[in-house]
């Protein structure tokens, strides 16, 4: 499902003129199935997805091991305390922003890129706003909440090969989200759950620790949720947590040509009314 706005909020003015596509491919199923990456290990979705996204513009594929290290993708931790798991969880992988900037490092100047963010809800029709840009020689990645999707514990980054009225089509894995879906995953506060099962089965359980780890931890009450958990008091599923995450897509386009200005002078995604 599209949105109702008309106009894609960020496609340059330069576009606006042309007939603006529905659609388009930067690789067919075929082609991602055989071309696209897939993550080596736990936690790395977002040194794939710049990896795809490199391959996709045809420039130089670093080594993953290299990707991981500019991205900065953080490790789950085992065997710990439950404020330092529950921190660890709350960073794990990387970020839209961290992407952004690693992109810089492993392409050596070669792209440009931004991140346009989802959350608060935005107006723009996604389906155009999207092939708009991929018409141009871009490429984008789309940073989401599978939880609100489909009930998974993490968030994804997954690179973005084409755009049409069935959907999103993305890597890692290679399949079509719908709009409704995705947008779930998209316009998502910066929150993760995680299975209080997971947190009760930490030792030493200093749950008081997890407020002094920021103004989110202490106004979503994380050592509140813990200890009434503990307690029995509570027989929530999940403990509720703040997360490092922006739900959004990054655009990037090949440093020095017209699509990489068009980015460069894009305006940011409108907030709809209201919110």
């Amino acid at each position: 499902r599209a949105s109702s706005v008309a106009l894609p909020a960020a496609v340059p003015a330069s576009s606006a003129a042309m007939e603006e596509p529905s659609e388009f491919f930067t690789w067919s199923e075929t082609e991602a199935t055989r071309l696209a990456f897939s993550q080596s290990g736990a936690s790395n979705c977002g040194a794939t997805a710049l990896l795809n996204v490199l391959s996709a513009l045809k420039l130089p594929i670093p080594d993953i091991r290299d990707a991981d290290r500019a991205v900065k993708t953080n490790a789950r931790k085992c065997n710990v305390s439950v404020s330092e798991y529950l921190a660890a969880r709350s960073v794990a992988g990387t970020t839209a922003e961290a992407i952004v900037e690693g992109c810089a490092v492993v392409a050596d100047k070669a792209l440009a890129s931004r991140f346009f963010a989802f959350y608060p809800p935005r107006e723009v029709d996604l389906q155009r706003w999207l092939a708009g840009w991929l018409a141009q020689g871009c490429s984008a990645v789309g940073t989401i909440n599978t939880q609100r999707m489909y009930g998974a514990d993490y968030w994804h980054h997954q690179m973005i090969h084409g755009v049409s009225s069935k959907g999103v089509f993305v890597t890692n894995g290679v399949e079509v989200l719908g709009f409704r879906e995705i947008e779930l995953g998209l316009v998502s506060p910066s929150e993760l759950l995680i299975r209080a099962s997971d947190a009760l089965g930490c030792r030493p359980f200093d749950a008081e620790a997890c407020d002094a780890m920021g103004e989110a931890w202490a106004r979503l009450g994380v050592a509140r949720q813990l200890l009434e958990l503990q307690s029995g008091a509570s027989q929530e599923e999940f403990v509720r947590l703040p997360a490092a995450y922006n739900g959004g897509i990054t655009i990037f386009a090949k440093a020095g040509t017209p699509e990489a200005e068009n980015l460069r002078r894009a305006p940011e995604l409108p907030v709809q009314s209201g919110t």
